[in-house]
Protein backbone atom coordinates (compact mmCIF):
# COMPACT_ATOMS: atom_id res chain seq x y z
CA UNK A 1 0.00 0.00 0.00
CA UNK A 2 2.64 2.53 1.04
CA UNK A 3 4.89 1.61 -1.88
CA UNK A 4 2.16 2.50 -4.39
CA UNK A 5 0.41 5.13 -2.29
CA UNK A 6 -0.89 7.44 -5.02
CA UNK A 7 -2.90 4.78 -6.81
CA UNK A 8 -4.01 2.59 -3.87
CA UNK A 9 -4.92 5.12 -1.20
CA UNK A 10 -8.41 6.13 -0.18
CA UNK A 11 -9.07 9.79 -0.89
CA UNK A 12 -9.93 10.73 2.67
CA UNK A 13 -6.82 9.09 4.19
CA UNK A 14 -3.34 10.56 4.32
CA UNK A 15 -0.05 8.70 4.32
CA UNK A 16 0.24 9.53 8.03
CA UNK A 17 -3.08 7.84 8.73
CA UNK A 18 -1.86 4.66 7.06
CA UNK A 19 1.44 4.82 8.96
CA UNK A 20 -0.40 5.22 12.28
CA UNK A 21 -2.57 2.20 11.46
CA UNK A 22 0.52 0.22 10.56
CA UNK A 23 2.17 1.17 13.87
CA UNK A 24 -0.86 -0.02 15.80
CA UNK A 25 -0.95 -3.29 13.86
CA UNK A 26 2.77 -3.86 14.46
CA UNK A 27 2.32 -3.15 18.18
CA UNK A 28 -0.54 -5.62 18.44
CA UNK A 29 1.08 -8.34 16.34
CA UNK A 30 4.64 -8.19 17.71
CA UNK A 31 3.78 -7.11 21.26
CA UNK A 32 5.74 -3.86 21.41
CA UNK A 33 4.50 -0.67 23.06
CA UNK A 34 3.71 2.42 21.00
CA UNK A 35 6.67 4.47 22.23
CA UNK A 36 9.17 1.85 21.14
CA UNK A 37 7.39 1.43 17.81
CA UNK A 38 7.69 5.21 17.27
CA UNK A 39 11.46 4.92 17.73
CA UNK A 40 11.60 2.00 15.29
CA UNK A 41 9.61 3.96 12.69
CA UNK A 42 12.10 6.82 12.97
CA UNK A 43 15.02 4.46 12.34
CA UNK A 44 13.60 2.19 9.63
CA UNK A 45 11.45 2.44 6.54
CA UNK A 46 8.23 0.40 6.95
CA UNK A 47 9.46 -2.51 4.81
CA UNK A 48 12.82 -2.61 6.62
CA UNK A 49 11.04 -2.40 9.96
CA UNK A 50 8.89 -5.40 9.10
CA UNK A 51 12.02 -7.40 8.20
CA UNK A 52 13.67 -6.30 11.46
CA UNK A 53 10.66 -7.29 13.55
CA UNK A 54 10.34 -10.65 11.79
CA UNK A 55 14.02 -11.43 12.30
CA UNK A 56 13.73 -10.45 15.98
CA UNK A 57 11.01 -13.08 16.41
CA UNK A 58 13.22 -15.97 15.28
CA UNK A 59 14.83 -18.14 17.91
CA UNK A 60 18.57 -17.57 18.11
CA UNK A 61 20.83 -20.61 18.23
CA UNK A 62 22.64 -21.31 21.46
CA UNK A 63 26.35 -20.77 21.01
CA UNK A 64 29.30 -21.33 23.30
CA UNK A 65 32.80 -19.89 23.20
CA UNK A 66 35.77 -22.08 24.04
CA UNK A 67 38.21 -20.71 26.63
CA UNK A 68 41.48 -21.38 24.80
CA UNK A 69 43.48 -20.85 27.97
CA UNK A 70 41.98 -24.08 29.33
CA UNK A 71 41.13 -26.28 26.34
CA UNK A 72 40.90 -26.56 22.58
CA UNK A 73 37.61 -26.41 20.70
CA UNK A 74 38.11 -29.89 19.28
CA UNK A 75 38.69 -31.41 22.72
CA UNK A 76 35.75 -29.54 24.20
CA UNK A 77 33.46 -30.65 21.36
CA UNK A 78 34.44 -34.31 21.85
CA UNK A 79 33.79 -34.11 25.59
CA UNK A 80 30.40 -32.47 25.14
CA UNK A 81 29.39 -34.95 22.43
CA UNK A 82 30.12 -37.76 24.90
CA UNK A 83 27.74 -36.03 27.35
CA UNK A 84 24.94 -36.12 24.75
CA UNK A 85 25.27 -32.65 23.22
CA UNK A 86 24.53 -32.21 19.51
CA UNK A 87 26.83 -29.44 18.24
CA UNK A 88 28.86 -28.13 15.31
CA UNK A 89 31.61 -25.56 14.82
CA UNK A 90 30.13 -22.06 14.69
CA UNK A 91 31.67 -20.85 11.43
CA UNK A 92 34.81 -21.07 9.36
CA UNK A 93 36.01 -17.68 10.60
CA UNK A 94 35.74 -18.66 14.28
CA UNK A 95 38.13 -21.13 15.85
CA UNK A 96 36.52 -20.92 19.31
CA UNK A 97 32.74 -21.01 18.73
CA UNK A 98 30.34 -23.94 18.78
CA UNK A 99 26.62 -24.04 17.97
CA UNK A 100 24.55 -26.22 20.29
CA UNK A 101 21.45 -27.73 18.66
CA UNK A 102 20.22 -29.89 21.51
CA UNK A 103 21.55 -31.31 24.73
CA UNK A 104 20.60 -34.04 27.16
CA UNK A 105 22.38 -32.13 29.94
CA UNK A 106 22.04 -28.45 30.94
CA UNK A 107 24.77 -26.60 29.02
CA UNK A 108 25.26 -24.14 31.88
CA UNK A 109 25.82 -26.85 34.47
CA UNK A 110 28.38 -29.25 32.98
CA UNK A 111 31.67 -29.81 34.79
CA UNK A 112 33.44 -28.22 31.81
CA UNK A 113 31.32 -25.08 32.11
CA UNK A 114 31.86 -24.90 35.85
CA UNK A 115 35.62 -25.34 35.31
CA UNK A 116 35.63 -22.42 32.85
CA UNK A 117 36.31 -24.35 29.66
CA UNK A 118 33.58 -22.44 27.81
CA UNK A 119 31.06 -19.66 28.23
CA UNK A 120 27.55 -19.28 26.88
Amino acid sequence: MLANFKTLREENKSRGDYLNELKLHFCAYYGYNQELMEIFFKQFAPQELMQFLESSEKQRPMTIRTNQLKTRRKDLAQTLIQRGVNLDPLAEWSNVGLVVYESKVPIGATPEYLAGHYML
